[in-house]
C-alpha cells in the first residue's frame, strides 16, 4: 500500500471517530458535553497549528494555491472562532439562538470543506497511483 492510500485511510478512519463522537454526545449530559466541546476545540487549535507549521514548513514546495487555501482556512477558522467566542459571552435567549445557529453553520462548513478535501484527496492519491504505473510501465517497457 503506498502512502497516499494509507493517508486516505487514516483520513476515513478519522472521520468515522468524529461521527462517533458526535453521536456519542447527543447522550451526554451538559457538563460532559461541555467538557467534550472544550477538548474539541483545544484538539481543533492543535490540529490548526500544526497545519499552520507544516504548510509554513512546505510553503516552499507547495504550490501558491495549496498555501493559499491553508492560509485562508486558518483565517476562516479564527474568525468564525472569534466570532462563537463573543457570542457565547452573551447568555440571552435570542442570542443563545444565534450562537446555536451559528455554531451548527460552522459544522457545516467544516463538514463541507472535509468533503471537499477528501474528494481532493482521493483525485490525488489516483493521479499519484496512475503517475506511478506509468513510471513503472516505462522501467518494464
Amino acid at each position: 500500500m503506498s502512502m497516499s492510500t494509507d493517508r486516505m485511510a487514516a483520513l476515513s478512519e478519522k472521520a468515522h471517530e468524529a461521527q462517533e463522537k458526535v453521536q456519542h454526545a447527543i447522550s451526554e449530559d451538559r457538563k460532559q458535553l461541555s467538557d467534550s466541546v472544550t477538548k474539541a476545540k483545544q484538539d481543533s487549535i492543535q490540529r490548526a497549528d500544526k497545519l499552520q507549521r507544516e504548510v509554513a514548513a512546505k510553503k516552499a514546495e507547495a504550490s501558491a494555491s495549496l498555501a493559499d487555501v491553508g492560509t485562508k482556512w486558518q483565517e476562516h477558522v479564527q474568525s468564525v472562532k472569534s466570532h462563537i467566542e463573543e457570542r457565547k459571552a452573551e447568555l440571552d435567549m435570542k442570542r443563545a439562538d444565534r450562537l446555536a445557529d451559528d455554531a451548527e453553520s460552522y459544522a457545516l462548513d467544516a463538514i463541507s470543506f472535509a468533503s471537499a478535501a477528501i474528494e481532493e484527496a482521493e483525485y490525488a492519491t489516483l493521479d499519484a497511483v496512475l503517475a506511478r504505473s506509468d513510471a513503472d510501465a516505462k522501467h518494464t517497457g
